[in-house]
């Protein structure tokens, strides 16, 4: 069954547009918007750096030394004897495909490919859900998130995401590096967990889905990603979340829910979408575990009304009906 569907079983779907729609950018949302796209170049050149530098920190420590020397040596030579003068070997405990450096294909495991992605993710959604709390604190609010609120109907996936003060990409990108450092480093003191080693693939894998599913955040594509129900129930909320009737991406009772025939709910494009219309909720960028955690979770309620007014035309983007007609709409009802 597939873990990432679209309502209906594969149908086409678009979540209603019932904010306002910004239809045209000004200049100052081109300004913001081209500033944050070189910045992600810089962003990206840093990261696998970062990577680079720390693997090549960790190398040793994850045979199941906690506690090594950050300083250790990635060369470590070791006199075997045997015969006369002994016989010296070489060994490369490089964690870059013994110096074949960070792109080298001869560590890749399932242990430092796939399974850290859920730590990754978790790890940056939690740092970046207080940021964005922060971000929306009214004496903050005004001066750097507000810019991007403007926006009550996201729908060009990327573009709208990007579409922010570069203040705020810059502190929401760099918070991948944050992630990437704890959970390869690990919070020993704070939490007991020693670190993980994280490959080239991993570490690509976790920017491109944050990409992918920043991206879906910011359209009107109804979108559901679930795993299995053997995930513990945290992951994705309490079961009075609502049970959906088999494996599609939404429930029956018209909430995207925590638990359903499909599995736990971990990402759903309705959520992010119901924080640009009600911004003190779903903090979250990837997923809402913390914000169910801190009582920040709002579900989407299909009930809510739909202003056909507000509606976009396939063809153009845009909204169908003008704000002149609109404001005739309203004032006719």
């Amino acid at each position: 069954r597939g873990l990432l569907r679209r309502r209906g079983g594969g149908e086409s779907s678009s979540i209603p547009v019932r904010g306002k729609h910004l239809d045209n950018f000004s200049w100052k949302d081109r300004t913001f918007i081209g500033i944050n796209k070189c910045m992600t170049g810089l962003f990206v050149y840093y990261y696998f750096g970062y990577l680079w530098s720390v693997r090549r920190s960790e190398a040793g420590h994850y045979g199941g030394d906690h506690h090594h020397d950050d300083h250790r040596s990635h060369l470590e030579e070791e006199s075997l004897g045997g015969g006369s003068g002994g016989q010296h070997h070489t060994h490369h405990r490089d964690c870059c495909g013994g110096g074949s450096g960070i792109w080298s294909t001869s560590e890749l495991s399932l242990a430092n490919t796939l399974l850290p992605l859920p730590l990754l993710f978790v790890t940056y959604d939690f740092f970046y859900t207080l940021l964005h709390w922060l971000l929306h604190v009214k004496g903050i609010y005004a001066y750097v998130h507000k810019h991007h609120h403007h926006q009550k109907a996201p729908s060009r996936a990327n573009t709208d995401a990007v579409n922010v003060h570069p203040l705020e990409f810059f502190l929401g990108e760099f918070n991948h590096v944050l992630a990437l450092r704890l959970v390869v480093r690990g919070m020993p003191t704070i939490v007991g967990f020693h670190g993980t080693d994280v490959s080239w693939v991993g570490a690509t894998l976790f920017i491109a889905l944050g990409g992918i599913l920043a991206g879906l955040n910011h359209t009107r594509h109804d979108v559901v990603a679930r795993v299995p129900r053997l995930v513990p129930p945290l992951l994705s909320g309490s079961s009075s979340c609502g049970v959906d009737g088999g494996g599609g991406g939404v429930d029956t009772n018209g909430t995207s829910g925590g638990v359903g025939g499909g599995g736990w709910t971990v990402f759903d494009s309705k959520h992010h979408d119901v924080h640009h219309r009600i911004p003190q909720s779903n903090y979250g960028q990837y997923t809402v575990f913390w914000d169910r955690i801190f009582g920040t979770f709002r579900e989407y309620d299909e009930s809510d009304r739909v202003n056909p007014a507000y509606q976009l035309d396939p063809a153009t983007g845009k909204t169908i009906v003008s704000g002149k007609e609109q404001l005739r709409v309203q004032k006719e009802r």
